[in-house]
This record gives C-alpha cells, structure tokens and sequence, in this order.
C-alpha cells in the first residue's frame, strides 16, 4: 500500500501568504485612489510593478505552505521570498507613495532574494527534498 504525503498546510507559511496578499490589496488600492496615489508615468509604472510582484509573491508562499517537501527547505524559500518582496516592492511602494526614498541597490537587492528563493524551492524539488512527516 502506498502512502501519500501529508498534504495539511503549513498554517504559519499560509497566514504569512493570506497577510502578504491583503497588504498588497491595501497598499494597491491606496496608491491608486489615496492622497499618496502617484501621478507621473514613471512612479505609476513602479507602484504596478511592486503590486504585480506582491501578489505574485504572496500567491507562491500560499502555494509553498501546501508544498509537501521538509520544513529547511521551506524557510529557506520563505525567507527569500519574504524578504525579497520586502525589499523589492517595500522600496518601490516607498518610492512612489512617500517623500522617502531608499537607495537605488534596495530594490535589485530584494531581486536577488526573490531569485534566491526560487531557486532554493526548484533546487529542493528536483533534489527531492524529504517529505515531512
């Protein structure tokens, strides 16, 4: 007989997703009807940027709380991916809604976690990372 994996999602990995997902909402609708919604071209095309690439982001870490591979695998991806959209879309949305601005490596920095993550996760997939239990 075979077993299957354990298919119960990681409920801290799901709430941090489902709460990434809602900021995204939140920060989307308001720099595109609030007092800080931006005006020029260029930050408008920012501020879609860092909301595309957070939803994005927040959808994969609900996927990653179903993933069925180990527990280091999947910190090692959420911290990635967390940290990434943070950096990456944390200093666009500043950029665009606020008088601050970050320095300019802030944004491609939070790419590369973003590629870090990714390749972590693909890299324990095809590894076969052990399933937990």
């Amino acid at each position: 007989m075979q077993t299957r994996p354990d298919t119960t999602p990681d409920r801290a990995t799901l709430g941090i997703g489902l709460f990434s997902a809602l900021a995204a909402v939140i920060l989307a609708a308001s720099g595109a009807h609030g007092p800080l919604a931006p005006v020029e071209t260029t930050a408008i095309r920012y501020l879609d940027t860092a909301v595309t690439f957070h939803l994005f982001h927040s959808l994969a870490l609900m996927m990653l709380a179903f993933w069925p591979g180990g527990r280091g695998a999947r910190l090692a991806v959420l911290a990635g991916m967390v940290g990434g959209t943070l950096l990456f879309s944390g200093s666009l949305y500043l950029e665009t809604m606020s008088p601050w601005a970050l320095p300019g490596l802030i944004t491609p920095l939070g790419g590369l976690l973003l590629i870090a993550g990714w390749s972590t996760w693909l890299v324990a997939v095809l590894a076969g990372a052990k399933p937990r239990s």
